[in-house]
Formats: C-alpha cells, sequence, structure tokens
C-alpha cells in the first residue's frame, strides 16, 4: 500500500466493495451517511475493513440512531448536516464537524473536493463513493486517477 500525500475522506460510503477499496488505496477515513445506510450495515462493513477510521454523518432525520451508532460503532467523528449543537453532548467521545458539500474542517485540516484540492499542507480531500452496478461489480477507474496523483 502506497501512502498518500494527504488525508482522504471517502464520502458517502454505502456498500462492502467501496469500503475495501478505499481501505486498500490508503484513505483515512471511510464517512457513512446515516441517511443512506443503517448501523446494522456499517457494522457488517466495518468487521471486513481495517485501516481507516469510521465517520458517520447525519441530520436532523437520522439524529435518532445517534445514540444505537455510538455504542455500536465507536466512530471517531460525527459530522451534522443540520446543526452542530445538536451533538455538543458527544464532545470528547468523537471529534465533531460541520458538513457541507464542499468543504468542511476536521482535526485543524481543512478538506475539500478533490477539484478544489492544490497541495497545501492543511488540506484534505474528500472523494465519494458511490452505487454499484451488481452485488461487487464496479468501475474505479476515476477513482483510481485521482488516487494515483495523490501517492508519494
Amino acid at each position: 500500500m502506497s501512502i498518500l500525500k494527504c488525508k482522504v475522506i471517502a464520502s458517502h460510503v454505502s456498500n462492502l466493495t467501496d469500503a475495501r477499496y478505499f481501505a486498500a488505496r490508503g484513505v483515512d477515513y471511510l464517512l457513512y451517511d446515516l441517511d443512506e445506510i443503517s448501523v446494522e450495515k456499517i457494522a457488517e462493513i466495518q468487521e471486513w475493513v481495517s485501516g481507516p477510521e469510521a465517520l458517520l454523518l447525519f441530520s436532523n432525520n437520522s439524529i435518532h440512531q445517534l445514540d444505537e451508532a455510538m455504542i455500536k460503532l465507536s466512530p471517531f467523528g460525527i459530522g451534522s448536516k443540520d446543526e452542530i449543537s445538536a451533538i455538543s453532548h458527544l464532545n470528547g467521545h468523537a471529534e465533531l464537524f460541520d458538513w457541507s458539500t464542499s468543504e468542511m474542517e476536521l482535526l485543524g485540516l481543512d478538506f475539500k473536493d478533490f477539484d478544489s484540492y492544490n497541495s497545501i499542507s492543511d488540506q484534505g480531500i474528500f472523494v465519494r463513493g458511490g452505487v454499484e452496478a451488481a452485488l461487487g461489480v464496479k468501475s474505479f477507474d476515476e477513482l483510481d486517477m485521482i488516487l494515483d496523483q495523490l501517492e508519494n
């Protein structure tokens, strides 16, 4: 496994195929959106993947899942699509972050989508997982090009 030049978040991971690919490519974090995937499914994926830390993303629609997620998944970080104050009670149990579609901050690093990345040392990027063509079948050609550019 090669080392990437910056921190990378793989966002919207919703299947084992994506999770295994991103783990093999050395990304730092796998971000699971609780509006798109259940806590049980995330737990199943985590059993098969090692390396990347888990990040959870929630909205007001999925806030009821946070207690279960904290217990079952022990995520590294939790992000909100809505209002970060809704999870302030979890500060100290996980890193908290605000989420937008173009930028976020985690551990003092500004994460941007790959198109906005300019190799500044305090920047990271996020790339996006996606839907499989069939169970276990997916093309990673575009992601390979992006991650190849980030290898040392």
